[in-house]
């Protein structure tokens, strides 16, 4: 709260207003009063004669807030049947099963991101290490190109990193450096992208799938499926046209592309997995109750070529 007891936005929203007359009207100030006095005080008059109003908007903006949330309760989807990581938050497993699928986070994209970004992208990796600790399987997991500004990003603000089990930091500068040079078994990486037709119909024992590791608000298109045929590699995609209904094209956080291959390896269900996964708005309603669920907004933190 601000000296006038308003709210941050409504008190930002006050003085712009104050500042703008002021200069518009060339207030004569009264004796004795500077300028940011004046100000405080016109401040404290208009939120007096607001605050009745703005509290009411709050009451109904809460309102409206719990409304949608018996709703979506009425409707089976409570936050602990909709969201993994509440549900993974309950406990670990006592024993993780060997999947025999391993992931590689691609990010050799450090040129290519802001530090905002950067931040956005290991905040990412630390979520799918929670995922990666709770799920029912073990799902190797590498991160590669573990340099540059993201690995300064870990070592300043996520230094218990280093004590991070059953993960693989590589410092590699290129993709390439972790690949078999054998075509056989390169022919058993896969690099997942949002620009192909070829969607995967379930995760293969012996295969290594590779997430691009890229916040980019999809500035650059085809990256990651360009990358993959440069190198020689299979490219596929989760077959997310199915569940989603997006404005374009289907693009998901990394994060969450993970969680939902970990949750396919617990249900061999891909509907299940994207609705264990992802919030209920993103997700397409069945055709059988005759409604469509057009998706209008994109996942937070949007990778471009990650599916």
């Amino acid at each position: 709260m601000s000296s006038t007891n308003s709210p941050p936005n409504e008190t930002a929203n006050l003085e712009h207003a104050i500042v703008g007359e002021f200069k518009r009207q060339k207030v004569e100030l009264p004796e004795g009063m500077s300028k940011n006095a004046w100000k405080r005080l016109q401040k404290q008059q208009r939120w007096e004669e607001q605050k009745d109003d703005f509290r009411l908007k709050r009451r109904e903006k809460k309102r409206v807030a719990r409304q949608r949330k018996s709703e979506r309760k009425m409707k089976g989807l409570d936050d602990e049947e909709s969201n993994y990581h509440q549900e993974a938050k309950k406990e670990l497993p006592q024993k993780q099963e060997p999947s025999g699928v391993n992931i590689i986070m691609d990010c050799e994209f450090d040129e290519l991101m802001n530090d905002k970004e950067i931040v956005s992208m290991s905040n990412q990796i630390t979520r799918c290490y929670s995922a990666k600790r709770h799920s029912k399987y073990e799902v190797g997991l590498t991160i590669s190109s573990f340099n540059k500004r993201l690995r300064q990003r870990f070592d300043k603000s996520i230094q218990n990193y280093a004590k991070w089990k059953n993960i693989q930091f590589e410092e590699n500068e290129t993709l390439e450096d972790l690949l078999p040079a054998d075509e056989k078994e390169r022919a058993k990486y896969v690099y997942l992208t949002a620009d192909t037709d070829e969607e995967l119909l379930q995760l293969e024992e012996g295969h290594t799938y590779i997430l691009g590791g890229i916040v980019d608000k999809n500035r650059h298109k085809e990256l990651c499926f360009n990358k993959a045929k440069k190198l020689g590699l299979r490219v596929g995609r989760l077959p997310i046209g199915k569940y989603i209904q997006m404005n374009s094209r289907h693009v998901l956080a990394t994060s969450h592309v993970y969680e939902i291959m970990c949750m396919w390896l617990e249900n061999k269900d891909w509907e299940k997995s994207f609705n264990s996964v992802l919030p209920p708005r993103k997700l397409k309603k069945d055709n059988s109750e005759g409604v469509s669920d057009e998706l209008v907004t994109k996942t937070q933190e949007a990778n471009t070529d990650e599916l």
